[in-house]
């Protein structure tokens, strides 16, 4: 007991009188940003205590606590049991090029192998400041961030690991809008996982900016959106079930847009999937690798318009009908419009 108490006095008094400098010295020569901290401190049965971290326009944090292994660096690896982070702030920015805040380590040789059996993240927040869409920098802000991993303990070699996390969408006006949810569990022994990821209710106009490509010339003025993704995995072949729903779709209108504009025929194409309530879903899945997750673009589009198929098909004959002449008269009288503008010029 007096060794583990001279010890405990010892690793204390070095961690007050360096580790601070030594830890700010190592974060600021890899991630070149400057960066403070408040104190170090030592704790048992072997952790480290950081207080009152902030690395420049990438993150804050009141604490950091981390728990290596002992057996990990006899067996000559850095193991780390848990790693505890308490309301870190994170500012993740893009530029106009499309380039990220994020720093790039430099490291000379062969890094050592690092495994991280335990992370727990206690009501984080995320800033995103895209200046590619807005010079000003468009803000998408994600609070509340709680996240669980933590490997099971026995046995000691098992891989097998549990994962859970949640955060909320906050609005322009500071108001929750939407939620985040992912669940299950991963054993990257075998390479097994069974897993979902849900977004809640999410208000669609919070990344509006983002549907431009999508919906061009239209303004959404209010929208909710749910998406659930079933992921099971199995000897490393990774199966991805996904439903998207768009529900309460509520189009604005822009300075100048008048009676069947290409806004008004999108709306109305798009119409033609949504079911009697309005709602659009599609329930589409694609095949991948646990390890090495790659989602090929033109698969994806062929299964993604399947789906589009599949939801008319499941409508009943005469809504459809209906709804395609309805569509195909305004193109018609679109076209006329636009035939008799250019007799006008001419």
């Amino acid at each position: 007991m007096l060794i583990i108490a001279a010890f405990y006095l010892v690793a204390n008094v070095a961690l007050i009188s360096f580790g601070k400098v030594m830890i700010i010295s190592q974060i600021e020569k890899n991630l070149h940003a400057k960066a403070s901290l408040e104190k170090v401190t030592f704790s048992l049965p072997l952790s480290i205590n950081i207080n009152k971290l902030s690395i420049e326009g990438l993150l804050k944090a009141d604490s950091v606590l981390v728990s290596p292994s002992i057996m990990g660096f006899l067996a000559g690896r850095v193991i780390l049991n848990s790693l505890k982070i308490a309301r870190p702030e994170i500012t993740l920015t893009r530029d106009s090029e499309g380039k990220f805040n994020l720093p790039r380590i430099e490291s000379k040789g062969k890094a050592p192998s690092i495994l991280l059996a335990g992370l727990k993240i206690q009501d984080g927040k995320l800033i995103f400041l895209d200046k590619k869409i807005d010079p000003d920098g468009y803000r998408v802000i994600v609070d509340d961030i709680n996240v669980d991993i933590a490997k099971v303990a026995f046995p000691p070699t098992s891989l097998y690991t549990n994962f859970k996390a949640s955060a909320i969408f906050v609005n322009g006006a500071n108001s929750p809008a939407g939620k985040s949810i992912a669940s299950g569990w991963i054993d990257f022994g075998p390479k097994d996982m069974d897993g979902k990821f849900e977004l809640k209710d999410v208000e669609a106009v919070v990344l509006s900016p983002y549907y431009q490509n999508i919906i061009p010339g239209k303004k959404l003025h209010s929208g909710k959106l749910n998406f659930i993704v079933d992921l099971k995995a199995k000897n490393n072949d990774l199966l991805v079930k996904c439903h998207l729903e768009f529900s309460d779709i509520v189009y604005g209108k822009e300075e100048g847009e008048g009676k069947n504009s290409v806004s008004d025929l999108f709306s109305d194409a798009l119409g033609i999937f949504s079911d009697a309530s309005g709602r659009v879903t599609f329930d589409f899945s694609f095949n991948t690798k646990l390890d090495k997750p790659r989602v090929d673009l033109i698969n994806l589009k062929g299964t993604i318009a399947q789906a589009a198929a599949q939801n008319i098909a499941s409508q009943p004959p005469e809504n459809v009908i209906e709804k395609v002449k309805e569509t195909a008269k305004k193109f018609k009288e679109f076209g006329k419009s636009l035939k008799d503008i250019f007799k006008k010029e001419e």
